[in-house]
């Protein structure tokens, strides 16, 4: 994970030096990401929205699959994630 997100800090240096970029990625983040190493999955939508100092997005993650059977525990790893990287590069995507 540490990785990827390298990957994506230097994506965005790159958009803050470079309006064009910035423009592209928020318009085609999809293609913007598979020219910095991070493909999505064609069935995978992308939003890029961007902080401002008076706006700040956040993102719910989307509840694992089979939520209510969890235990808070296990909820909270979910949530909070468990360091685990197992799933591989998409996993800044949440799509495992």
């Amino acid at each position: 994970m540490t990785e990827q997100r390298n990957q994506l800090a230097d994506l965005f240096a790159a958009c803050w030096k470079d309006e064009a970029l910035k423009q592209r990625f928020m318009a085609d983040p999809k293609a913007v990401l598979a020219e910095y190493g991070m493909p999505v999955p064609d069935d995978m939508d992308v939003n890029v929205v961007e902080n401002t100092d008076t706006t700040v997005h956040i993102t719910m993650p989307a509840p694992p699959s089979g939520g209510m059977d969890l235990s808070d525990e296990e909820l909270g790893n979910a949530a909070g994630g468990s360091g685990d990287n197992s799933c591989g590069p998409l996993h800044i995507f949440h799509v495992c």
